[in-house]
């Protein structure tokens, strides 16, 4: 592997290491997840730059002995800092940052592609913020292979009705009837979220973002989702340990 490297990249994850050193976590297309040392970070006004949510091109060297990656420069598409401003949407992009870590299946272009659209939205259009978490969930788990069929079951393979009400298999990790629903599962799906969520299956995300619904359809849709999320991931989510994201619109 050549030592000087270069990939589009976002910053998942930063922490200090050191006195005047960070370590990051990028996802970049290249090379997947990957931990980068930006030495000097905290030493100067002029040092390299790479605060969380950054998104650019990343040149970095990489020592094969040790196995490690080095940030030599970055030139920054977006800064996203914008995102830090509001204590809803800095949560709101560690929400995404924190799933892309528990979740990574190695569909690292698709994945950077699908994360630098949802953190570009919540800049340019904060006021749909619950539709954008909708749609990071929804197509995330498209990308994990996980997105469920909203038209008949899974497990039975009978055709759902148009009114009913969708119970959740936790072998599958996806909706399915109420006769073949988990006992222990206590996600339900209501048809107009099913409706919804189908509609914007096939849809890019700003296309998904321009469909009309109601709030209380949002908060509902977005409970169920952000539900889902822990589900995926297999565990409490951080970013979902106060209130801060379980409010919304309608709720």
């Amino acid at each position: 592997m050549e030592r000087n490297v270069s990939s589009l990249a976002i910053v998942l994850h930063s922490q200090r290491y050191g006195q005047l050193n960070r370590r990051l976590k990028l996802l970049s297309v290249d090379f997947g997840i990957i931990d980068v040392v930006s030495y000097g970070a905290r030493k100067s006004l002029k040092s390299i730059k790479a605060e969380a949510f950054s998104d650019g091109q990343f040149f970095l060297y990489y020592n094969p002995v040790k196995k490690d990656y080095t940030l030599k420069d970055v030139q920054i598409i977006a800064t996203h800092d914008e995102l830090r401003s509001e204590l809803d949407l800095t949560y709101s992009a560690l929400l995404f940052c924190e799933l892309i870590l528990k979740t990574h299946g190695g569909e690292s272009a698709k994945e950077y592609q699908l994360l630098s659209q949802a953190l570009d939205f919540l800049v340019s259009d904060p006021d749909k913020m619950d539709r954008i978490i909708i749609q990071f969930i929804h197509q995330l788990s498209d990308l994990l292979g996980l997105r469920g069929d909203y038209e008949r079951c899974p497990l039975c393979e009978r055709p759902y009705g148009e009114r009913e009400v969708l119970s959740f298999s936790t072998a599958l990790n996806a909706p399915c009837c109420s006769d073949c629903g988990s006992l222990d599962a206590s996600l339900l799906l209501l048809p107009g979220s099913r409706r919804y969520l189908s509609l914007t299956s096939s849809m890019s995300f700003a296309q998904s973002l321009e469909v009309p619904l109601s709030p209380t359809a949002t908060a509902r849709i977005k409970q169920y989702l952000l539900s889902y999320a822990q589900i995926i991931t297999g565990g409490a989510l951080k970013t979902l340990a106060g209130d801060i994201l379980r409010g919304g619109e309608g709720a």
